[in-house]
């Protein structure tokens, strides 16, 4: 049984979580036995004078909403690279029009660079 999910980077977000499973009858006999009550198909806590269903709650575990961009930025630098990839081998003027533009990232890294010392 999962104790506790966590949000370990800040891109991950974590929602939702268990309800109340409080059980407050220490001096009862079998009070916090556990079963699995195969009609309901849930786990069940023994109270002191009844078998409760634990409420194990819903989670929901994904992206924040920027790494979501992030990645759909991405996706769609990626496919844009690999439709002019496609459109350079078919038309040498786009094959040029790239070259070109690989040049000059090239001298801007370089300019950056000598910038920064």
């Amino acid at each position: 049984m999962i104790g506790n999910i966590g949000q370990t980077g800040k891109y991950v977000a974590v929602t939702g979580g268990p309800g109340s499973n409080y059980v407050n009858n220490a001096g009862y006999m079998g009070v916090g036995q556990l079963q699995y009550n195969t009609a309901t198909q849930r786990l069940e806590v023994y109270n002191g004078t009844s078998w409760q269903m634990l409420n194990l709650g819903t989670y929901h575990v994904g992206l924040n909403p920027d790494a979501e961009a992030i990645l759909d930025w991405g996706r769609k630098k990626m496919q844009e690279e690999q439709e002019a990839r496609a459109m350079a081998e078919q038309y040498p003027a786009v094959a040029d029009a790239m070259g070109a533009v690989r040049e000059s990232e090239q001298q801007l890294k370089t300019i950056v660079a000598l910038c920064r010392t």
